[in-house]
Parts: C-alpha cells; sequence; structure tokens
C-alpha cells in the first residue's frame, strides 16, 4: 500500500526550487560588487538574471541598500526551512506541513511588502525604477519574477490549510487518545 505524500508534490517541487534560487539570490547581495561586476564572469553567466533585474530595480544594484540586505538576511532562514519542511516530509513527520505552511507564509508576505514599497509611493519619494525601460521592461523583468514569490507562496499555503485545519471533532478525538492521570477529565466529558 503506497501512502500520499506528506507534501503535494508540486510544493515540495517549489520549496526546493525557490530554496536554490533564493540562495543564488542571498549569495548576489551579500557578494555585491563582485557578483554585479561589469565585465565579470560570474555576474556575467551565474548571476545574469539578477543582473538583468538590478538594471530594472535600483535597490539590488545599490550595494549600501538596506532593504536589499535585510531581505536577504532574512531570506536565509526561509532557505533553511524550505529545506527543512522538505526533509521533513520524506520522513514523514508531522511537522512538515507546519514548516511548509510557516516558510510559504514568511515568504508571501516578505514579497508583497518589498512590492508595496513600489506601489503608489508619497509624493516626493525617489523612484526605485531605472530610467533604462518603459512600463513593458517593468513588468517582465520586475513585477512578474516578484509575483511569482507572492502567487507560489500563497497557491501552497492554499493547498497545505487543509491539511493543517483538522476538523474540530478529529482534534478532541486526537486530544483525547492517551490515558489521563487518574481524576483528570476531559473538558468535553465532563458533565
Amino acid at each position: 500500500m503506497t501512502r500520499s505524500p506528506v507534501l503535494p508534490p508540486w510544493v515540495a517541487t517549489w520549496l526546493l526550487v525557490s530554496g536554490v534560487i533564493c540562495l543564488i539570490d542571498v549569495i548576489y547581495t551579500m557578494f555585491r560588487p563582485y557578483t554585479n561586476a561589469p565585465d565579470g564572469f560570474v555576474s556575467n553567466t551565474l548571476f545574469y538574471g539578477w543582473k538583468l533585474y538590478s538594471s530594472v530595480d535600483i535597490r539590488y544594484a545599490d550595494t549600501k541598500d538596506v532593504v536589499t540586505c535585510s531581505t536577504g538576511r532574512v531570506m536565509l532562514i526561509e532557505i533553511v526551512m524550505n529545506f527543512v519542511a522538505v526533509y521533513l516530509a520524506i520522513k514523514r513527520s508531522r511537522h512538515a506541513l507546519l514548516v511548509a505552511f510557516t516558510t510559504s507564509a514568511f515568504v508571501f508576505w516578505k514579497t508583497f511588502w518589498y512590492l508595496v514599497m513600489y506601489i503608489v509611493p508619497p509624493a516626493g519619494t525617489p523612484s526605485f525604477f531605472t530610467d533604462n525601460y518603459g512600463y513593458l521592461g517593468i513588468t517582465l523583468i520586475f513585477w512578474i519574477p516578484n509575483g511569482v514569490w507572492v502567487v507560489m507562496p500563497f497557491l501552497a499555503m492554499c493547498a497545505l490549510w487543509n491539511r493543517l485545519a483538522l476538523p474540530v471533532e478529529y482534534q478532541e478525538q486526537e486530544n483525547n487518545n492517551y490515558e489521563k492521570p487518574p481524576g483528570l477529565s476531559s473538558p468535553l466529558s465532563s458533565p
């Protein structure tokens, strides 16, 4: 008899793939200016996508931007949690769902918060988009890739929600499925 996977296969795949991509992202942001050098071999191969992204998002090009540095450090926790969730799922741990849900929620809200900074900023705030591209370029290089990191974690949370939110009756049954010390009764069984 084959047991169903703890995590939906697409969620586990998303956690692994996004973990690797985010690790490259952290390396890119933490090791600037080496990773975005104009003529560097590494910046023009491994980090080409990030270099292209930096040509639109001024924060990513700025080696001293505190927001990008901070989100990179937060991403380290998310990356570890992604890999831990998949490992726990392989081991069939009951904690896999909660870790996968939590890391998805972290990624969703961090990315959502980052994007909100670009939506109708207060008057007088300088634009964080370069003048290199028009609306189409900004949409293709900035909004769509960032949108993936909002939509996918949200879909993962939706897929995991019903697995986490057990019916109250089932929870009561599980919580009462052990021998209680003498004199202690379940709140449900008391008159």
